[in-house]
Formats: C-alpha cells, structure tokens, sequence
C-alpha cells in the first residue's frame, strides 16, 4: 500500500546484476565526467570565450553549473529516497509523476540517446578526416559505420568491457588536459579581456555553451547495473559535476591568458596551438567523441529496456542476457538507429530537437523532486534532503534555457512528449507506482481550498456545485446526464447512491457498487464523482449530506433529485425539500419522460414570471444547458403568460430586454391567457419540446398531498420538466447580471405592465 492510499504494483524493472554491479566511480562518475569534457571543451569553448570574454565566459560556465548542480540535488535526492531501478532518468520521473509523464520523457530520451551515438561517431569522424589523405574524403560514412560497429560490438560483450574501455579513454582526455595547461602561445602572457561588447547577446553565447554540462544523466542511465544505487548515484553525480565545473572554470582562463578574444573567435585550432604536445589534443578528443558515443550506446538501450518493462515498449527489449540482463536486443536497435543516422548525413535539423529532449528530462527531474517535496508526500523521505524551492528553480532554468537554445524545437519537442502523454495516459494502465501525483494533486487542493477561504464571497463567482440523489444509477441515468449536462466543467457534480441500513450490514455492498460504478461513472461521466453512503432513513440521510458534504467554504449549493411518482412517504419527501430550502441549497426536481438518452435536444422552453425569486437560477441553466453537446443545437424560448392584450406588447419589450442583458440566445414569446388554465397553456405549448424549466414554491405543512395531485396532473402533459426552487443565498440574478443590469432590468419590470408573479405554478 502507498502513503497515498493506493495498490501498489509491483516494481517493474530488469533484475540487478548479482553481485557484480558497478560503484560510483565505475558506474556513474566516469560516463558522467567524460560526457561532460566533450567537444565543446576543444572546438567550441574557445569561441565562446572569445564572444563573450572572460568575464562573460566566467558568467556563463556559472550559471550552466548552477542549473546542472539543482539538477544534480535533485538527483541526489530522489536516488537517496528510492532505489533506482533500470532506466535512470525515465525510472525516476515515471515512479514520481507517473507512467504517462514518464512515458513522456522516457520514449524521446531513448531516441535521442540513440542518435546522439550519430552526432558523436560523426563528430569523432570529422575530427580524424584532416589527418587522412585529400582523396580518402569518400570515406568518411564508412568510417563512421566501422566505429559504430566496433562500439557496438564492445558494448554486446558486456557493459563491464565497456566501462573499462572508457578508463582509457579518461586517461586520454587527462593527458591532453595537460598538455593544454603545460603549453603556452608566443603572445602569452596576455592581458585578459574580461568582455566583448561587439560579440553576441548573452542568450546566443549561452546557447552554444550549454550542451556541455548536460552529461550529468550518463551515469544515472546506469542505475540498473549499478552495486548500490543509492550511494552510488548522488556521490558520482554530484563529483562529476564539481571536476567538470573547475576544468571549464579554469580553460577559458588559459584561453584568456594566451589569446585575445578576436584569435579565440577565428582560430578553431586555438587549444591545438597552446599545447605543449597538440597530438595528444587528438586523442583527447578522440577520447571525447568515442567515449560519449560509447555511453550513449550503454544507457540508450537500458532506457528502452526499462520502458518495455512496464509495457510502455515492445516486451521483445525487456529481455535480458546473462547474469547482467543485459539488454541486447535495445542495443541492436540503438546500432540500427545510429546506423540509419550515419547514412541519413546531416542531422542539422534535428540536432536541436533531441537537445530538447535531453534537457526536458532534466527539467522533469527537478520536477519530480520539487512537487513530492512541496507536496509533502509521505512517502518521500529521502535521507539527501533538497529544500522544494532549489528543485523547482532549477525546472525553470531548464524550461527557460530551452527557450532561449531554439524555441522552435522546444515546441516541437513538447509537441512530442505531449503526443506520448496523450497515448499512455488513454491506455489507463491500471498499474501504480505508487508515485507522487496523488499527492501533489491533495497539496493543490488543499492550497485552493485555504485561498477560497480567505476570498470573500460574491453571487457572480456563483458556480453550479450539485448534489444528485439518484439510488441505482442504471435506474435514473436521466439525472446523470442531466446533472452532468448542467454542471460539465464549470463546477462539481457528485452522485450519491444511498443505502438505508445498518453500516455492518451494506458495507460489503457499498465496497461492491463502488468498484463497479466508479470506474464506469469516469469513463462514461467524467465530471461526475460516485459516492455511495449508507444512512439510517433516506430523506433524512440526504438532509445530513446535503449540509456536510464538502470542505471548508467549499461546499454543495444545489441539489438534484427524481419527482415522486408515487404519493407514499410524500410527506417525508416534500419535508426533506424544506429542510435543503432552509439550508440554502437550490433543488433542481426532475420528472422525466423520455425513455433513453437525447442525442439531440430540439428546444428548451422556460416559463418566465418574473426577475425576483427562481428567474435567474431558470435562465442560468438554460445557459448552461446550451454548453452541452447535446443541447447545444436546442432553440431557447423563454415563455410568460398575460391578463390582457394591453399588457403583451410591454411584456414582450421586457423579456427582450432581459435576453439581451443576459446574453441568452433565446427567443422571448409572450401568451395571452384569454381565460385558460396556466396548466393548459403549459401543456400546449410546451408538449413537443425536448425540455421544459419552469419554478415552484414548496407547499406548506399539511399540503403536501394536494401540491403532489396538483403538480403531478400539469406534469404529465409535459416534456421532461426541471422544477426550479431557487436557495435565498443564490440571489439569482447577479449570476447573470451586474447590478447596473439588474436595476435596468428592475426598472423595466416595475413599470405599468408587470411581467408577474414568479412562483411558476
């Protein structure tokens, strides 16, 4: 069971390696570090250097590392609440936000770790191509392919192989660090200039630079291979992160100390030239590129294998080998991917796409840290504790430097993460992670309820909270759709199914109702919430609810329920009626006639008396009513009766009047009487519409049978009628009307021709 109340399922992830997984230097810091000393260190940071000065650089390698430093917290502390199973950054996000947004970031991130082996086989290519022959240029796909076959092949051996590969690859990076600080050019020592007003905005410079601290999640990739993931993962992380944050403090330095800035920005082969030994600036970023490819080939294929765990991915990359399980299958793919990229040539266009992914995933990390932290989850009890405000703030760098890089691929980007929420999100895995979206969903509530509590009150806030007394719902799916056609998204709607009783005797039937109606009201009704409570007396059980359902000053303000067919314990009935008038609830009271769902509504008829009493609360649902689906085609009348020929003309003024000040598409008609029963002209004209809503007073004590005979007689000449009974709070008409509307209104009303009285019946 989860803090959050929930079944767990459960943990779906590749077995560890028994016993012979990798530590943190192994396992994290060093496809971490070496990610993160990559290509932008040898051939891109002395240009930035040279636009931005020193200064700017200094400014700049600061800012990049304070966002990768709050990513590497949250990391930290994620990794030392749970332990991270396969997938790394996809197994975090999915197990703190859920499967949808893990889905989300997982599926884009395996694509972009595989064609990111593209980038940098190419990379490792281009860099080789000066020291081969001129005519050896047709070459260049074919070398690529031969690299990746080799990496490949070295990563199908085992990832312990591969590891110990990259050792020799930090070593030639190492050795060409210090063949870069030990050499120095002829103009050194030289005056550093601190900045460059004639170089490009801070935001462009920014850009370019970025990409190198975005390694971080090369180690976290490996969290299923790893001995102790939880030790393992923050330590790594966060030292891999530190050393990379002092070279690229300290070369710009060197840049700065040996060439001015207008040598940094034309000379591409500025660090070959400080070196003491330029060969070894080769291996270096030989090591660079080969090393980056080589973890991109590892954690692409354990992303996928991860996904496919939790059936979000073809079972076939589930599959494991040997006492490792590693993931085989996921790397021939990632090969065929990374292949098909090669033969592709440029990938230009897309470069700055799978850069979005990269970063979203760690925006999405800092994400996941801050909500659970925020929200207080239970759950989340990490032993490395990161206040909610550092992870969240560094959510909003990543988004924003997003923006910044290309806004046109993060929208594409966002584009795709949403289009794979979308689709796991409608497969409704009925698997739980026990993630932390229960609970971030309750911190939100409970903070709106706080601020609706501190907000004073107006009628024109007035929103439609409804309470539906309906027993077995396959008995009065009318009041459902109804209900939920009124309500929609501008409020609440929730469906009690009482049970009269003793709580011992129904629990096991209240348990077996909610199983199987909840999850056919969200599928069927999804703004509709189904309780079913067991109560002593119906009518008395409703009047209880009715008064304590909900929390705070947010609470039911209309309630719903059938018309009483039959005449017994009417009593009982028209007192429960009272008591919810007393309570300031409106009742909305139904007496259906049709025998299955509308699929198109024809015409609403709403029998006007006047603005004081029900008026308002009549136009609003109609207005209401008109948003739904099934209504939104129904022509609106808005109809009231008169004595006198002399009085239809004024009347007809009024009601226009008052259809345009609500803004209510509808038709005013104005009947004269002419000696008939108000019951007979109802029944006329209103025999063929779709829905009549008209408004009525409750009876007084002791009349209960004779308003039933009377109501029932009128009703069974008419539609499907809602009877309106307006609550005193509801004040009706400033729901629709401002108050110089209603004193227009009120005027208009008062004048020699009233519109009448507004009882209804």
């Amino acid at each position: 069971m989860t803090a959050d109340g929930q079944a767990a399922a459960p943990e779906a992830r590749p077995p560890q390696p028994g016993g012979a997984g990798f530590g943190t230097f192994a396992g994290v810091f060093t496809p971490s570090i070496l990610t993160i000393l990559g290509v932008v260190m040898y051939l891109l940071l002395p240009k930035v250097t040279g636009q931005a000065g020193l200064g700017g650089t200094l400014i700049i390698v600061a800012v990049a590392h304070v966002i990768s430093f709050a990513t590497g917290l949250s990391v930290a502390s994620i990794a030392t609440n749970r332990t991270v199973g396969a997938g790394g950054a996809y197994f975090m996000i999915s197990r703190s936000l859920g499967a949808p947004a893990g889905a989300a970031i997982g599926i884009p991130l395996f694509f972009a770790q595989a064609l990111s082996v593209t980038f940098y086989i190419v990379g490792f290519t281009h860099a080789l191509m000066p020291l081969l022959p001129a005519s050896a240029a047709w070459t260049a796909p074919w070398i690529s392919t031969g690299v990746n076959i080799l990496l490949t092949g070295i990563s199908l051996k085992s990832a312990d192989l591969a590891i110990k590969t990259q050792y020799i690859v930090m070593a030639a990076i190492a050795v060409s660090l210090v063949s870069f600080f030990g050499g120095t050019s002829e103009e050194f020592y030289h005056a550093p200039e601190w900045f460059n007003p004639e170089g490009p905005a801070f935001g462009e410079v920014f850009a370019v630079f970025f990409p190198a601290v975005t390694g971080i999640m090369a180690g976290v990739s490996m969290s299923g291979d790893l001995e102790d993931s939880k030790t393992a993962i923050p330590k790594g992380t966060l030292w891999a992160i530190f050393v990379g944050f002092l070279v690229y403090m300290a070369f710009p330095v060197w840049l700065s100390l040996n060439y001015g800035n207008e040598r940094l920005v034309s000379d591409s082969e500025a660090v070959w030239s400080i070196a003491r030994w330029s060969s070894l600036i080769y291996a270096g970023v030989f090591g660079a590129t080969l090393s980056s490819a080589l973890g991109s080939i590892l954690t692409a294929p354990r992303t996928l294998q991860a996904l496919a765990m939790d059936s979000l991915a073809p079972r076939l990359f589930a599959r494991g080998v040997g006492p490792a399980n590693e993931p085989r299958n996921g790397t021939l793919l990632t090969f065929a991917l990374a292949q098909a990229g090669i033969f592709l040539g440029s990938l230009d266009a897309i470069a700055p796409v799978l850069t979005m992914f990269f970063l979203a995933t760690y925006g999405f990390t800092n994400l996941a840290c801050g909500l659970q932290k925020w929200s207080g989850n239970p759950s989340f009890r990490p032993t490395f504790v990161v206040h909610f405000i550092i992870s969240l703030g560094g959510a909003a760098a990543c988004f924003y430097v997003m923006s910044i890089i290309n806004l046109g691929a993060m929208v594409g980007a966002i584009v795709v993460c949403g289009l794979f929420w979308f689709i796991t999100e409608r497969r409704d895995l009925e698997t739980t992670y026990g993630d932390a979206r229960h609970g971030i969903w309750s911190a939100i509530v409970r903070y709106a309820l706080q601020r609706l509590r501190r907000s004073a009150w107006h009628p024109m806030n007035w929103r439609p909270n409804l309470i539906i007394f309906g027993g077995d719902p396959d008995k009065r799916p009318h009041l459902l759709r109804l209900g939920d056609a009124i309500v929609q998204d501008r409020g609440i709607v929730t469906y009690f199914h009482l049970l009269t009783g003793d709580v011992a005797d129904h629990a096991p039937e209240r348990k077996e109702l909610l199983e199987v109606f909840d999850p056919l009201m969200q599928t069927q009704y999804p703004n509709v919430f189904y309780r079913v409570d067991i109560v002593p007396d119906v009518f008395a059980g409703a009047t209880q609810i009715a008064q304590s359902y909900g929390v705070g000053s947010f609470e039911a303000n209309s309630v719903m329920a059938g018309w009483p067919s039959k005449s017994d314990r009417l009593e009982a009935y028209l007192g429960m009626c009272r008591d919810l008038a007393h309570l300031d609830r409106s009742l909305l009271l139904v007496r259906n006639t049709d025998e299955g769902p509308v699929e198109r509504a024809e015409s609403i008829h709403v029998w006007w008396g006047g603005l004081e009493g029900n008026g308002g609360l009549m136009l609003l649902l109609a207005f209401l009513l008109k948003a739904d689906r099934t209504w939104r085609s129904a022509d609106v009348k808005v109809m009231t009766v008169v004595n006198e020929e002399s009085e239809e003309a004024q009347a007809r003024r009024n009601l226009q009047l008052l259809l345009e000040t609500a803004r209510l598409d509808a038709e005013p008609r104005v009947i004269r009487r002419e000696g008939r029963a108000i019951a007979d002209i109802m029944a006329e004209q209103s025999g063929g519409a779709s829905l009549a809503i008209l408004g009525f007073r409750l009876p007084d004590e002791g009349m209960e049978v004779v308003f039933h005979e009377r109501m029932t007689e009128m009703l069974e000449r008419l539609p499907t009628t809602l009877l309106v009974h307006s609550a005193r709070s509801f004040e009706g008409e400033p729901v629709l009307f401002d108050e110089v509307e209603r004193q227009t209104l009120s005027d208009a009303s008062s004048e020699e021709v009233p519109l009448g009285r507004d009882d209804g019946v």
